[in-house]
């Protein structure tokens, strides 16, 4: 009978236990990787905290939510906090020379998000005073946007922190009801920038319609209407907030009328995260 040399079958057994030694050593690096969802917060005015108030803004509930900020600190995370975005100005994306972002609805919606998916959440800054959906999709907006994602991305995953889902937040219309956008021209151009973050890795667009204009309540119904319709007839966009429809009190709004003041941010966060979450619970990609 033919045997094998004992070197060889040494060399055999080292072989084997080198696998076994690598791929032990494989899972144990992926067991230390972290899960967590990655949402771009994304619109005009309000989205930005305009008319907010960082000290009146709730406790982020800890380990809930982490910010990166794309321009200020694009080497690591930080624990989410308010003003979020507060500096986070460049290219077309810059609030700068149109308002200070004072206070947000982001760390709200983090805390009810987390409390529905238990998925820590990276936020991302992504807004602009006064922009229209034509400006988003013609001035570069979506493009600097769509930077900040990927960007974002790579970060996490030098943390080693991988991607569980990729959403957009949606919180926009004033300009558009002001430039008389009508509701078919609305929808469409939204349909098309959701599109474009899609090919960037957004699964959904959370939507959070637009509240009336104060001094003239019909101003601003046909792109609140055509926010709801385009949540009912384009599967990527969900609606996850109607109240700023009902936060009509002029004491949660500015002097002029136009930025919702913090108490109401923090309220319109609360009902968007939480309707969201529950979303994500019901229909969210499992990975």
């Amino acid at each position: 009978m033919n045997r094998v040399p004992n070197n060889k079958k040494i060399i055999f057994i080292l072989s084997a236990l080198c696998c076994l030694l690598m791929v032990g050593v494989n899972l144990y690096q992926q067991k230390t990787w972290r899960s967590m969802d990655l949402i771009i917060f994304m619109g005009q005015s309000n989205m930005s905290g305009a008319g907010g108030d960082a000290s009146a803004a709730p406790e982020l509930t800890e380990g809930s939510g982490y910010e990166y900020r794309a321009v200020t600190d694009p080497d690591t995370l930080h624990v989410l906090s308010e003003p979020f975005g507060e500096k986070e100005n460049r290219g077309a994306l810059d609030d700068t020379e149109l308002l200070e972002r004072k206070g947000s609805l982001v760390t709200s919606f983090v805390n009810a998000y987390y409390g529905q998916t238990k998925v820590p959440v990276v936020a991302v800054s992504a807004s602009r005073g006064s922009s229209s959906l034509n400006g988003w999709l013609t001035k570069g907006l979506k493009e600097e946007a769509a930077e900040r994602l990927k960007a974002a991305k790579d970060c996490m995953k030098k943390e080693k922190i991988h991607v569980y889902r990729t959403y957009m937040v949606w919180f926009q219309g004033e300009a558009d009801a002001n430039l008389e956008t009508t509701a078919d021209e609305y929808k469409a151009q939204l349909a098309e920038l959701v599109s474009y973050m899609k090919e960037q890795g957004v699964e959904k667009c959370f939507l959070i319609q637009l509240g009336p204009d104060l001094t003239d309540p019909a101003k601003h119904q046909e792109i609140m209407d055509a926010q709801l319709t385009v949540c009912e007839e384009n599967e990527d966009l969900v609606l996850v907030s109607t109240l700023p429809a009902e936060l009509i009190d002029p004491d949660l709004r500015d002097v002029l009328g136009i930025h919702y003041k913090q108490e109401a941010l923090n309220l319109i966060g609360a009902d968007a995260g939480k309707n969201a979450g529950e979303y994500v619970k019901d229909h969210g990609t499992e990975k």
